[in-house]
């Protein structure tokens, strides 16, 4: 037992068989709950602020307690990546409906993007998805099947990311990214009035190229087709450049993803 898997379980290290909840919580039985999933470097979290606001935001949406203060969940983070000897890695953060109020869990796992994905690119299949007018649209729950349906039904079609757009083609978001569209070396990425997820990510993309190369503005999947570049992102795997929409090319390697990637990873050796 002492060599298997850990997870930090309610705040305590403890092995993964350990990590038990009951079937009848709520947080199984209907999805009551919230997560955030985080890049971790050198054994620690990125973006960590960022990230507990957002998961303080969604677990108050849904009536959970309050999370742990960043230095408190900094701490769990580190703890767990020694364990597991894990310092770079993707950290799930979850919260949820327990039996006797709310249960947290976190988890860690090797990064799922490769050097070769950032040299080829993402290619993208678009899936047409109704407008976002639900009260959950902005808060990273646990009912997710739907993003992993469609993630699943691209990679089947050898693609490597969902893309959702309505029926009347405008461009929402990725099953597990946000999409940044490039033309005249300015990005442009949905409002979140969409009801697109207000990515961790997707602000610093904004700060970092500020208001005269950022908009946040309605796309289309005719935006897609005329763009110079496209690139999605996340907090996992950073700024990823999309290579095909739906079997259009794009060029990889233009200008604007080249400095963005190398700006993050300057700041992140350093932070």
């Amino acid at each position: 037992m002492a060599n298997a898997p850990q997870v930090i379980f309610n705040g305590e290290l403890v092995p993964a068989a350990q990590a038990k909840i009951s079937p009848l919580c709520d947080g199984f039985q209907f999805g009551h709950g919230v997560f955030e999933t985080l890049r971790a470097r050198n054994g620690r979290a990125v973006q960590l602020d960022a990230h507990r606001e957002r998961l303080a935001a969604s677990s108050a949406a849904l009536g959970l307690d309050e999370p742990p203060s960043t230095d408190a969940l900094g701490a769990r983070v580190t703890r767990l990546l020694a364990a597991l000897k894990l310092p770079n890695a993707a950290v799930k953060i979850t919260r949820f409906r327990d039996l006797s109020g709310t249960g947290e869990l976190i988890t860690a796992r090797p990064l799922p993007y490769s050097h070769h994905d950032y040299l080829r690119g993402y290619r993208l299949k678009t899936v047409v998805q109704g407008d976002r007018t639900g009260r959950l649209t902005p808060h990273k729950t646990l009912n997710y099947l739907e993003n992993i349906l469609a993630r699943r039904a691209a990679q089947s079609e050898h693609g490597d990311e969902a893309l959702f757009v309505t029926p009347q083609g405008r461009v929402l978001e990725g099953a597990v990214s946000t999409v940044f569209c490039v033309k005249d070396n300015v990005a442009t990425t949905p409002p979140l009035s969409d009801g697109v997820l207000p990515g961790v990510t997707r602000a610093r993309v904004l700060a970092a190229l500020g208001r005269d190369n950022s908009r946040e503005a309605h796309l289309t999947v005719d935006d897609l087709r005329a763009a110079d570049e496209i690139f999605i992102t996340n907090a996992l795997m950073g700024v990823m450049p999309v290579c095909t929409v739906d079997d259009h090319p794009l060029p990889t390697h233009a200008p604007l993803i080249t400095w963005l990637r190398a700006k993050f990873n300057a700041e992140e050796a350093t932070a």
